[in-house]
């Protein structure tokens, strides 16, 4: 294989030298996809789907992808392809596999070759072939309802309203009720300020009336609609009509457009009125029926629209493109009859089967962070449910969506007060409790996981504390199976796909566990993520000992949240020479480049110099755990010239702070957490309760309360050198108690050791840059009471 790569690669450069105008680029473009699979990636569907960037301007050339098996035997050639992505439609066998793309332009000449690529189908992929979007809408029921609860599948769905779906269904029930007397939504009026002059003001009521959208459509509507569904009670149904009616008149441009920047009423439009049409549908005269049929054939254009305008399938990086795939889905099967929706299924089905979700990694971590990985879930449940029950296709085979609930588990503290990183981050974990009862109810139940039933069962008694459609995605599936609490799992997991892995001293035990989460992204500070790489979060039973710092207040892109809340100087980072890292850009990124767990230790380094511009050459975060309550992190870092660095950490309660010592003692309720910053040089602390921006800043109408102040601490080496390691020991109390370690220093070298119960580990640190190359940075060994080898790590 080794030679027909290098044989293609040539042939790659000799195309390119006669056609220079016409080349597969080498880098990610801005805003470009992720190419997928992977080189050498272990794909665990078959076939993948494929994608790539373009070799020329939209239009200007077609795309044929080749595959070989690995002896160089060809074993699939597509037609040509007006876009960079492509859906085999036969099934790999398992092996290892070559695929490439020639670029062929329009007199039918390959005018450039994208280098080759091996990827490897497991023995246990799953098959998700391409199939004709025809051919499935042509599967669809011409009776209504077609979404998640199809006419034939109806009758035995109520018969367990009683039974296994009664608590959703009653939760589902309570939403109606409570909706039977919402009065109509007043058509919002945002628009009404002029964007230039009166920006805050104007994005303050676009804000306040896409959250009343939400109350009264997805909360509202669609609930009383699904309602009405389920037991034929004329009540519930004309209340949803009302609400459906109601929206007819708003048009596709101004308030209820699609227009980036104000397009959360059109996205929510796009949400609920296919759904309030499908499951209302017999409650329509023949001529609601033929105006709501006419506006969601506008706004199913509208957004095919949005997509092929942005060239989606090429630049997928736009977070609010990523729920069209989904309303078109189910836009599709709603109207199946018409001709147009092929071209929706299409579409959405391409961009499903590659590049979507771009946020996601195949181990189901979520690139933009918690918040956002629930919010897109909740919103594409429905229509993959709906598209494989109405015809047979399941994506829910897609390695994210197999592996999502895992994202949930491990990247969230049941009982935190924060959910690192990304926007939002700074809300409790309360305040989506709803949302993740309800999504990995949904998934325990669409997998069979009773592991994953348990971990719902931890928000059980918060469930309605939502604004999402929790209930209706819990009454999908019989509540058939059990909670069944891990004997024992992994305490780490590792999501490199999106650059993420978490550290804990006891999962399965929320109260106590300490839960340290890490980031080294590959995703840049780009959309909802922050200029954070390397940063670091931990919490014990909950509690938030270090967190990142300042909120999305009171607006998305208001100066509170552009200048402090996304930059480095808000999170447990560093600054060089006195700046954070490079902020919206796609190309400052992180990544995880070792991991490895075992019983009592967690090891994770990110490398994170990018970020920084031209200040380093290298930096690496090494971060290890030793169960159950010591935290090692160390800095090392080398610049072309030399550079100081500020050591950054954030609190939500005061901090005591013993500068001789190179102490700093923070506290959150009755968690406590000591940490020692050793340097080659004595370190200048300095500690602050002030927010560094206004938090109402231009936006002074704002009547929310301000976020309360946090404590902000920095340790600064005044020193300038072209090598820097940092490393900081953090204890972490266990009721009250700190873990004994004993810790001495001899030049650059540090020697720590401690016990835990019958067991004994030691670790030596080397400080001194200009000695850490012939001595390792750090030697760790953990040795339990048990005879037999001791657990290591060793860093070079």
């Amino acid at each position: 294989m080794k030679f027909r790569l290098l044989f293609v690669a040539s042939l790659t450069l000799m195309v390119n030298a006669g056609y220079a105008e016409v080349a597969f680029p080498e880098k990610q473009p801005e805003n470009g996809n992720f190419n997928r699979p992977i080189p050498n990636q272990v794909v665990d569907v078959s076939p993948p789907g494929f994608s790539w960037w373009r070799a020329a301007p939209r239009g200007e050339v077609s795309y044929r992808l080749s595959i070989d098996s690995d002896a160089g035997k060809p074993v699939y050639v597509s037609k040509l392809q007006k876009d960079p992505v492509y859906v085999p439609s036969e099934v790999l066998a398992q092996g290892e596999y070559v695929w490439r793309v020639e670029a062929v332009n329009k007199q039918g000449e390959t005018v450039a070759i994208r280098a080759p690529q091996a990827f490897t189908v497991a023995d246990d992929a799953l098959d998700l072939p391409w199939v004709d979007p025809k051919t499935l809408l042509q599967r669809v029921e011409l009776e209504h309802p077609r979404l998640l609860f199809p006419k034939a599948q109806l009758g035995e769905v109520k018969k367990t309203l009683k039974g296994e779906r009664k608590l959703a269904f009653n939760d589902l029930k309570a939403m109606a009720d409570t909706a039977l007397t919402m009065e109509l939504m007043v058509k919002p009026d945002f628009d009404k300020y002029d964007i230039e002059k009166e920006y805050p003001a104007r994005r303050t009521a676009y804000r306040a009336s896409y959250l009343k959208f939400t109350d009264v459509y997805t909360q509202g509507m669609t609930p009383l609609a699904l309602v009405y569904l389920m037991t034929g009670e004329e009540k519930y149904g004309l209340a949803a009509k009302k609400h459906l009616l109601h929206v007819l008149d708003w048009e596709l441009e101004g308030i209820g457009s699609l227009d980036e920047g104000f397009d959360e009423i059109g996205l929510r439009i796009a949400r609920t009125a296919a759904q309030g049409y499908d499951w209302l549908y017999d409650l329509l005269t023949e001529e609601e029926r033929k105006a709501v049929k006419k506006m969601l054939l506008a706004r199913g254009d509208q957004m095919l629209n949005r997509l092929k305008g942005r060239d989606y399938l090429n630049f997928s990086i736009y977070s609010h493109d990523g729920r069209l795939p989904g309303y078109l889905m189910e836009f599709a099967i709603v109207l199946a009859e018409e001709e147009r929706t092929v071209e929706w299924l299409d579409y959405a089905l391409k961009a499903w089967l590659t590049v979507y979700p771009h946020w996601g990694g195949s181990e189901g971590g979520w690139a933009e962070g918690v918040h956002y990985a629930m919010s897109y879930n909740d919103r594409f449940i429905t229509p993959l449910q709906s598209l494989y029950v109405a015809t047979g296709y399941n994506l829910w085979n897609k390695a994210y969506l197999r592996n999502m609930r895992h994202f949930l588990t491990y990247a969230v503290a049941p009982l935190g007060e924060v959910i690192p990183f990304g926007d939002m981050e700074h809300n409790p974990v309360s305040n989506y409790a709803g949302d993740l009862y309800s999504i990995l109810t949904f998934h325990a139940l669409n997998y069979g996981d009773a592991k994953a039933r348990w971990w719902a069962e931890q928000y059980k008694d918060q469930r309605m504390n939502t604004r999402r459609l929790g209930a209706m995605h819990r009454l999908i599936h019989p509540d058939a199976i059990g909670s069944k609490k891990p004997n024992k799992m992994p305490q780490d997991k590792l999501f490199s796909g999106i650059g993420w892995a978490a550290l804990h001293s006891d999962i399965l035990n929320p109260t106590s566990d300490v839960m340290l989460l890490f980031k080294s992204s590959p995703f840049g500070s780009v959309s909802h993520s922050h200029a954070d790489q390397n940063s670091f979060a931990i919490m014990k039973g909950g509690k938030a000992l270090a967190h990142p710092s300042g909120a999305r207040f009171p607006q998305h892109f208001s100066p509170f949240h552009v200048e402090y809340t996304r930059q480095t100087l808000a999170h447990n980072a560093l600054l060089i020479n006195g700046e954070g890292q490079i902020d919206r850009d796609a190309t400052a990124t992180g990544g995880i480049v070792d991991f490895h767990s075992t019983e009592h230790l967690g090891y994770v380094v990110g490398e994170a110099e990018r970020t920084y511009g031209d200040r380093l050459d290298e930096y690496q975060r090494h971060v290890v755990m030793i169960r159950p309550s010591v935290v090692l992190i160390i800095d090392d870092m080398a610049g072309p010239v030399p550079f100081t660095v500020d050591w950054l950490l954030h609190s939500k309660e005061a901090m005591h702070l013993d500068q001789g010592k190179q102490r700093i003692d923070s506290t959150r309720g009755d968690e406590k957490m000591r940490t020692y910053l050793l340097a080659q040089e004595e370190l200048e602390f300095t500690v602050s309760n002030r927010w560094p921006v206004d938090p109402k800043k231009d936006y002074p109408m704002v009547e929310t309360p301000v976020p309360a102040n946090e404590w902000h601490f920095s340790a600064h080496s005044g020193s300038q050198a072209k090598q820097k390691v940092i490393a900081a020991v953090m204890l972490i109390a266990d009721k009250g108690v700190y873990p004994d370690v004993e810790m001495t220093r001899k030049g650059g070298k540090i020697t720590l050791s401690g016990q835990v119960g019958g067991d004994h580990w030691e670790a030596v640190l080397q400080l001194n840059s200009q000695e850490k190359n012939s001595e390792q940075l750090l030697d760790l060994w953990y040795q339990t009471a048990e005879e037999g080898l001791p657990e290591t790590i060793k860093i070079p």
